[in-house]
């Protein structure tokens, strides 16, 4: 008799805490064994060789980008809006909330990408981007923004927000002539902030403790701990991937995420994000995650391509149809840069030249133009 897909992510479940546990121990070892070396750790961005081969392409010159004005905020609101026991069906009444609720901390993020894409995409670029964007965070880590209470769903925002804003960072943190204190201020506000979400995605025996949100937690942290150069962050984020990565099967499908009902297609997608921006940031430090458990990262990209390709065959194998917009563009597209500079796909570069530039702000703005090939 073949088992349920409630039985098979009931086992999946089980099998990712226990590599959870497995995952964290490991990511202490790495950190402590990795602390003597004293080699700073590596950005994904090499901002002036990314502007060489893209700037002119994305941006022409225009006024300088505005500074976000957004006052710090402390505490880490949220509302949860699915109410289904899948996660697929979201009310919507609880989502406008949420969305309310988190404005200001999503309006800080969008303000510091902006300036910290135009500084790396600009050509010449403008030194008052990268100032304005470290100014604007320095304030933040000044006033201990993001690190009071979060609810459950705040604790999802203050990951996502992070990550976000640590790539922006390690976009900008090299320009000439920015303020020492300044980065010594947000770098220390990076440890605070990795250890908070370290913190959050460590409770037992939730699930988001070992789905989607690990990779999305352990992408933070990780960014957290190379912009700060804190090899614990680092580490333990490199857990998080191979958390993940482990739970790919054969087929390339992750049995959590397929538990999701109608939404199973977008959330691979959604897990997929996280995964290749740590793959991205663990190469640039010697480490190769997209060959590990037998290339299964690799599998997930090909499983996802091919769902997005084709929804309803991968709607069969769910058992429900999927709700997924077509053909994908924004934020669902923007981790096909770097994975499509790796390992060309004709579906890809068709879907990268329609919906060019590709932005997602979690993932730290434009991965157009921090990542994506020049010859499309």
């Amino acid at each position: 008799m073949k088992p349920s897909r409630a039985a098979i992510a009931v086992a999946s479940f089980a099998l990712a805490l226990s590599l959870a546990g497995a995952q964290t121990s490991c990511a202490r070892t790495v950190a402590r064994a990795e602390r003597p070396t004293g080699v700073a750790l590596r950005s994904p961005i090499d901002v002036q060789v990314r502007r060489t081969l893209m700037g002119r392409r994305l941006q022409h010159p225009g006024p300088p980008t505005t500074p976000p004005t957004t006052p710090p905020v402390i505490d880490v609101p949220g509302v949860s809006y699915y109410v289904d026991a899948a996660g697929s069906e979201a009310d919507v009444r609880l989502w406008e909330e949420n969305a309310a609720a988190t404005r200001p901390i999503r309006e800080f993020l969008h303000g510091v990408v902006a300036l910290a894409d135009s500084w790396m995409q600009a050509a010449p670029p403008r030194l008052a981007d990268a100032s304005s964007a470290v100014d604007a965070l320095a304030g933040w880590a000044r006033a201990g923004a993001l690190l009071g209470r979060a609810t459950r769903q705040g604790e999802y925002e203050r990951a996502w927000t992070l990550g976000g804003l640590a790539i922006a960072y390690l976009e900008v943190r090299d320009a000439p002539g920015l303020a020492a204190a300044a980065r010594t201020d947000i770098e220390a506000w990076f440890r605070a902030l990795g250890a908070r979400v370290r913190t959050d995605s460590e409770r037992v025996r939730r699930r988001s403790s070992v789905n989607n949100h690990a990779c999305w937690a352990g992408m933070a942290v990780m960014a957290a701990g190379i912009a700060s150069n804190e090899r614990a962050l680092y580490g333990w984020g490199l857990g998080r991937a191979r958390l993940g990565i482990a739970q790919i099967g054969p087929d390339g499908l992750l049995p959590l995420e397929m538990a999701r009902g109608a939404l199973a297609l977008h959330y691979h997608v959604f897990t997929l994000a996280p995964l290749v921006m740590l793959a991205e940031m663990a190469a640039a430090n010697g480490v190769d995650l997209y060959e590990e458990n037998g290339g299964a990262l690799r599998r997930l990209g090909r499983a996802v391509i091919a769902g997005l390709a084709d929804p309803v065959r991968f709607g069969q194998r769910v058992g429900l149809a999927q709700r997924v917009t077509l053909p994908p563009s924004g934020s669902e597209l923007a981790w096909a840069e770097p994975y499509h500079a790796r390992f060309p796909d004709p579906r890809l570069r068709a879907w990268l030249l329609a919906a060019r530039p590709l932005v997602d702000v979690r993932l730290g703005g434009s991965t157009t133009a921090a990542f994506g090939a020049p010859e499309l």
